[in-house]
């Protein structure tokens, strides 16, 4: 039995090495774009929000991938949302906690999913008072930035905390 159990210690070995070494390349990438990058402009960012600001990149980039798979595949756009969504959290949670507070506790999950409920709440209350006063593109987009900046809190010092 543990002859054959060491195969798989090896795999999980080379899998470990694999993933802190990308890890380690996503660390220095980050620190060379937040002090260096176009001579340090946004070395002014606190590093931790500037992880979050690029994560949040990578994160719209997957879920977006995800449902234009999933309406290729001719799901219906709703059920492709739904789908999207799910994964997207799921998604969203691993690097979030990983890449920008360097968190591996899957047990958070649940303080994640209240802390998007809750920016869903206030974020649809403020787009319904904005909607008032102009229309509901520019009305969103104003929000994306106070709204990314309240999610950023709330993780950092609530779900994610040290």
């Amino acid at each position: 039995m543990l002859a054959k159990d060491k195969p798989n210690s090896n795999k999980k070995a080379v899998f470990d090495k694999a993933k802190t070494a990308f890890l380690l390349f996503i660390s220095n990438a980050f620190q060379y774009l937040h002090k260096k990058f176009l001579w340090g402009i946004f070395s002014y960012i606190d590093e931790a929000f500037f992880k979050f600001l690029f994560v949040g990149i990578l994160n719209t980039i997957f879920s977006y991938s995800i449902y234009a798979i999933l309406i290729t595949l001719k799901l219906i756009p709703n059920v492709a949302l739904f789908f999207q969504y799910i994964l997207g959290v799921l998604w969203n949670f691993k690097t979030t906690g990983i890449i920008v507070f360097k968190n591996h506790d899957n047990k958070l999950i649940f303080k994640f999913i209240s802390s998007y409920i809750l920016t869903f709440i206030v974020n649809s209350i403020l787009l319904d008072i904005l909607i008032k006063y102009i229309n509901g593109y520019l009305a969103q987009a104003i929000l994306i930035l106070p709204i990314a900046l309240l999610s950023f809190v709330i993780f950092k010092f609530w779900v994610f905390k040290k």
